[in-house]
């Protein structure tokens, strides 16, 4: 059993006991402060607290609660934070829709008349760059991977020139010597033709006069009803017969006959 320890008021009350045995003015003014802590130390919870109880005690000691403070301002902006890595390189997108094809060009320097043909199917299937061919009017010209119209080749027609003079009537020569007999008959072979009036379609081509078989070209010419001028003239190539591309310079249609000299 834990043993119960003297309350402050005896305590003070022995102490206040020894000195008074020991006599003198201390003593005189310590004793009545020993009955005060004595009689304090056997009062009731009342005198204590000055008559009040603990809760009422407890009411005095805490104020009612005061009102909420106003909210205080707000702090400064801080500093900006360093800025973060680059991202990564987005997709590339979609390629967009393949613009219109542009005008076709004008025909280059370097260009070569080769020959004439009756129809594009004629041509031959390569060529050298700036190589052309007369097809129906229009120059097919060889670009390094295909033949490109160019277009029609005809000029404008240009103004008649005027009739030179009349020449002087020469000597008639002598007759010369009976030549040989020749080992070979030279004869004519025609092709007729028709063109239509100047700027409308048909108003020129390429006409052919063919030898008979066996025979070889040696010569050719055409004839007309007006004014009809050609562009080419020269054997075919089998020296069988003999192209001219003609173009009809009136405005009214003509006709007329390519011919061919043959041999054999």
């Amino acid at each position: 059993m834990k043993p119960r320890l003297p309350g402050p008021a005896f305590v003070l009350a022995t102490i206040a006991l020894f000195v008074a045995l020991s006599g003198g003015a201390v003593a005189a003014g310590i004793v009545p402060l020993a009955k005060h802590a004595y009689s304090a130390d056997t009062a009731t919870n009342a005198r204590k607290l000055d008559g009040k109880t603990a809760t009422q005690l407890a009411a005095t000691i805490h104020g009612a609660r005061g009102p909420q403070g106003a909210t205080g301002r707000a702090g400064a902006v801080g500093p900006a934070g360093p800025a973060g890595p680059q991202g990564a390189t987005g997709a590339t997108g979609a390629t967009g829709p393949q613009g219109a094809t542009g005008p076709k060009g004008d025909v280059g320097s370097g260009l070569h008349i080769v020959g004439t043909v009756a129809t594009v199917g004629d041509l031959p299937a390569s060529g050298t760059t700036g190589d052309a061919y007369l097809v129906g009017g229009d120059l097919q010209v060889w670009t390094g991977s295909a033949w490109t119209d160019a277009g029609p080749v005809q000029g404008p027609k240009g103004d008649t020139g005027a009739t030179g003079p009349t020449g002087a009537t020469g000597a008639t020569g002598p007759t010369g010597p009976q030549g040989a007999p020749g080992t070979a008959a030279v004869s004519e072979h025609t092709q007729a033709y028709s063109l239509a009036a100047s700027g409308a379609s048909g108003d020129q081509q390429a006409v052919t006069a063919n030898c008979a078989a066996g025979q070889k070209a040696v010569g050719g010419g055409f004839d007309s009803t007006g004014d009809v001028f050609n562009l080419d003239s020269a054997p075919t190539a089998g020296d069988d017969g003999w192209a001219i591309y003609l173009v009809n310079g009136d405005n009214a249609s003509n006709t007329g006959t390519v011919y061919v000299l043959c041999l054999g």
